[in-house]
């Protein structure tokens, strides 16, 4: 397998993976591969720190991954930002 077919597969599953994400926690996901904190995330997409914290919960969770690093790495193989 090429390089370029790997990349596309690896897009692909990254893509099928976050569509279990609602939208708002697509959103969240996003900004974390930004590299927003919490309290920057609230403040852009207009909701509370605990909310996002909340939010952030749900997407390790449903995705099962254990931290914001992993979420930064499968939004950036999904093209999304």
């Amino acid at each position: 397998m090429d390089r370029v077919t790997a990349e596309a597969g690896t897009h692909d599953r990254a893509r099928t993976t976050l569509a279990a994400l609602s939208p708002r926690e697509r959103e969240v996901a996003v900004e974390i591969a930004r590299g927003c904190s919490n309290a920057e995330i609230a403040a852009g997409l207009g909701m509370t720190v605990a909310t996002v914290k909340a939010h952030v919960s749900h997407v390790l969770t449903k995705l099962e991954l254990g931290n914001r690093t992993q979420i930064a790495l499968l939004v950036h193989d999904a093209d999304l930002i």
